[in-house]
């Protein structure tokens, strides 16, 4: 199993448009093979800092997935929202 860990901070003035479309696209991961758990949590309301947690079945099914059209349309929107870079972690569960 993999687990992929993701710190974002979108601009504030981009918070509500990074969580809107991230529900749509999940919908379309969800429906991925190898698709375990791609979820995303907010500190607290007031804050930009939210952190994605997903788990895959395998390293395949991960690399497919950020391959995806979909996922390919989403980090092209969603990039011009952030300032900096988003600290992504991947870890292999054996």
């Amino acid at each position: 199993m993999i687990i992929v860990t993701v710190k974002a901070s979108p601009k504030r003035e981009h918070k509500e448009d990074f969580l809107s479309a991230f529900k749509s696209v999940s919908e379309l991961v969800y429906k991925e093979e190898g698709c375990i758990e791609y979820e995303i949590y907010q500190k607290d309301e007031k804050s930009n800092d939210l952190f994605l947690f997903e788990r895959w079945e395998s390293k395949e099914a991960l690399d497919a997935h950020l391959k995806t059209k979909h996922m390919e349309d989403f980090f092209a929107q969603v990039s011009p929202w952030f300032e900096s870079e988003n600290d992504m972690q991947v870890y292999e569960v054996k």
